[in-house]
C-alpha cells in the first residue's frame, strides 16, 4: 500500500517548526493564496482544545456552504445613547456602528462598541484578539483566516472591518450600496473598494477617522468608459481591491440592472509615471463647450468636477465626480501610451471662497494632465499676457476710432501713467459688476454677470451701461478713505477707457501732459 503523502497544511507546520512562518510555508505549498497578504492563517494544532472545537465547527459550517450566524449581543446602554447623540446631531454619515466579535461554536456573536479599532493599545507585538474565519474557495477548500476581531455595519450587513467581507459569508467583499444616479444619462456608476490595509498592515481607521469602504469614483454617459476606469484602477498594485460598474435603470437609479467586477490581482505590476506626448498640448475649450448637467434635486453635493479628454480632434467629458479627477487621470495613465494622451478636470467656481462664500458661477478649468513642464507652463503665461495687450489694443481701437498701429503707438506714447489710467476705469467698473453679482442669488443671472466680468477683465468688452454701473458705484462708495478729487479722477479714467479723447494731449490725459512728457 503506498504510503500518504503528508497534506500542504503538514507540510506548511513542518517548515514553521523548522523556523519559518506558518502562513507564507502555506502560501509556498499551496502555490497560490487568494487570501489579502495581512492577514494569517490558524494553525490549528497548536489551539488549545475547546478552541479547536469552535473552529472546527465553524469550518463545517463554511465547508457546507452554509451561512456563519452572526448574533448581536444586547449592546451597552452608553453605546445607544452615543449613536442616538450622533443621529441627533446629523453626523451619522460618519458614524459607524462597531462591534467586538468573539467566535462560537454556532457562529459569531457581536458586542458592539462605542469606538472601531482605532484604539491605544495595539503594538507590533500585541495586535489585539484574533477570530477565526472560515473561507471556502470555489474548489470546496476551506482556509480558516485569523482576523481582527472588529466589525462594522455596512449598510444593513455586518461585515468585517479589515476586509470588507460579510461575516455571515465571508471571502468576497461586500457589495457597493445602492445610490442614485445624479443626472439623466448618467446611469453607470464606478465604485472602488479603498483597502488602508493595501501594505500589508491592519489598521483600523485612517488618520481622519475613515475605514476601508466602498467610495464612488464617477459616473459615466457609456458602459464601456466606465469599464475602462474600473479596470483601470485594479490593474495596478495600490490601495484599491476591488472595482464596480453598476449600471443604474431609467427609473432615478431605484433599482441596479446590471454590475461589473474587476479585482486586483495579487501579482498585480506598479502603475508607471506618465509620459508627457511630444507634441503639443491642445488648446482648453471654452466654457461654453463644458455645461453642467442638469442635477437631480436629491443630489444635496452632485459630483460637479469633470474630467474631459482630448479624442485627437475634440474635447469630451469621459467622467462626472467629486473632485476625483486627478486620482483618475493618474490610474487611466493619461499621457503618451494610454487611452488619451491630453485631459483637463474642469470644476465648479467659487469666486468667492476666500470669504466663506460657496456660491457657484460657472465652471473653471482646474488641472492639466500630464503635468505640464516648467517651460510649458511659462508659455501658457506669456500666451495669456499677450491675448490681454492684444485684446486691449483692439478695444482701444475700436473705441476711439483709431486703427491697431496708432492703439500701439497711444499705449506707448503714454507709458506707465497711461495704463495707469485705463486700469482705474476698468476697475471702477469691475467693482460695479461686482456689487452687482453678490446682491444675486445662485443662478443663471449671477453667472452671466461673472462672465461679463471675465470678459471685461480678460478681453475688455464692455457691459451694457458700463459709464452709468461705474457712475453709480462711485456714487455709492463712501468718500472718507479718499478726497473728492480723486472720485472726479476715477470719474475721467472710467471716460477714456470707455471712450478714449480723440486728442488725449488736449484733454488732459496723464501721460500725455506736458508735465508727463517733460524728460
Amino acid at each position: 500500500m503506498p504510503k500518504k503523502q503528508p497534506t500542504a497544511a503538514k507540510r506548511a507546520r513542518t517548515a514553521a517548526r523548522a523556523g519559518a512562518k506558518y502562513t507564507a510555508a502555506l502560501r509556498h505549498e499551496t502555490g497560490t493564496y487568494p487570501l489579502p497578504p495581512h492577514l494569517d492563517l490558524f494553525d490549528t494544532d497548536g489551539l488549545p482544545e475547546g478552541d479547536r472545537m469552535v473552529v472546527d465547527s465553524l469550518r463545517a459550517l463554511a465547508a457546507e456552504g452554509r451561512p456563519l450566524p452572526a448574533h448581536v449581543a444586547e449592546p451597552d446602554p452608553e453605546v445607544v445613547k452615543a449613536r442616538f447623540r450622533a443621529e441627533a446631531e446629523g453626523i451619522t454619515p460618519q458614524w459607524k456602528r462597531w462591534a467586538s466579535v468573539e467566535a462560537a461554536v454556532d457562529g459569531y456573536v457581536l458586542r458592539e462598541t462605542q469606538y472601531g479599532p482605532n484604539r491605544s493599545g495595539y503594538s507590533k507585538t500585541n495586535r489585539g484578539p484574533r477570530v477565526p474565519v472560515p473561507v471556502r474557495a470555489d474548489d470546496g477548500t476551506v482556509s480558516v483566516v485569523a482576523m481582527p476581531e472588529w466589525a462594522r455595519l455596512e449598510g444593513f450587513t455586518w461585515v468585517w472591518a479589515h476586509t470588507g467581507w460579510p461575516v455571515e459569508t465571508p471571502g468576497r467583499i461586500v457589495d457597493p450600496p445602492q445610490d442614485f444616479f445624479p443626472a439623466r444619462g448618467l446611469r453607470w456608476q464606478v465604485a472602488v473598494w479603498l483597502d488602508l490595509a493595501h501594505e500589508g498592515k491592519v489598521l483600523g481607521e485612517d488618520y481622519v477617522g475613515g475605514t476601508s469602504a466602498w467610495q464612488t469614483v464617477g459616473w459615466c454617459t457609456s458602459r464601456e468608459d466606465a469599464q475602462m476606469i474600473a479596470r483601470a484602477y485594479t490593474a495596478h498594485r495600490g490601495q484599491y481591491a476591488r472595482a464596480d460598474v453598476i449600471e443604474h435603470g431609467t427609473d432615478n437609479g431605484i433599482v441596479s440592472t446590471s454590475r461589473d467586477t474587476y479585482l486586483r490581482a495579487p501579482d498585480a505590476p506598479e502603475r508607471p509615471r506618465p509620459v508627457t506626448p511630444s507634441g503639443p498640448r491642445p488648446a482648453s475649450p471654452d466654457r461654453s463647450e463644458i455645461p453642467e448637467p442638469s442635477w437631480n434635486t436629491a443630489y444635496d453635493n452632485p459630483p460637479n468636477s469633470s474630467l474631459i479628454v482630448w479624442t485627437g480632434t475634440s474635447w469630451r467629458t469621459l467622467v462626472w465626480t467629486d473632485w476625483q479627477s486627478s486620482n483618475i487621470a493618474a490610474v487611466l495613465g493619461i499621457g503618451a501610451g494610454g487611452p488619451y494622451e491630453w485631459a483637463e478636470s474642469w470644476g465648479p467656481r467659487h469666486p468667492d471662497r476666500d470669504m466663506h462664500d460657496w456660491t457657484q458661477e460657472g465652471r473653471e478649468l482646474v488641472h492639466r494632465f500630464p503635468d505640464p513642464t516648467y517651460q510649458e507652463q511659462a508659455k501658457l503665461h506669456d500666451a495669456v499676457r499677450r491675448a490681454r495687450e492684444e485684446a486691449l489694443v483692439d478695444a482701444l481701437a475700436d473705441r476711439g476710432g483709431l486703427t491697431r498701429d496708432q492703439a500701439v503707438e497711444r499705449l506707448s506714447h503714454g507709458g506707465e501713467a497711461y495704463r495707469q489710467v485705463l486700469d482705474v476705469g476698468q476697475a471702477a467698473i469691475s467693482r460695479a459688476l461686482h456689487t452687482a453679482r453678490r446682491a444675486l442669488p445662485e443662478g443663471p443671472e449671477r453667472t452671466a454677470v461673472r462672465y461679463a466680468l471675465d470678459d471685461l477683465m480678460d478681453r475688455h468688452l464692455l457691459p451694457p451701461d458700463a459709464v452709468r454701473l461705474a457712475g453709480e458705484q462711485l456714487d455709492s462708495e463712501i468718500e472718507n478713505t479718499r478726497s473728492p478729487e480723486t472720485t472726479a479722477w476715477c470719474r475721467r479714467a472710467v471716460t477714456e477707457y470707455v471712450t478714449p479723447a480723440l486728442d488725449p494731449a488736449a484733454a488732459g490725459v496723464e501721460g500725455f501732459r506736458p508735465q508727463d512728457t517733460s524728460s
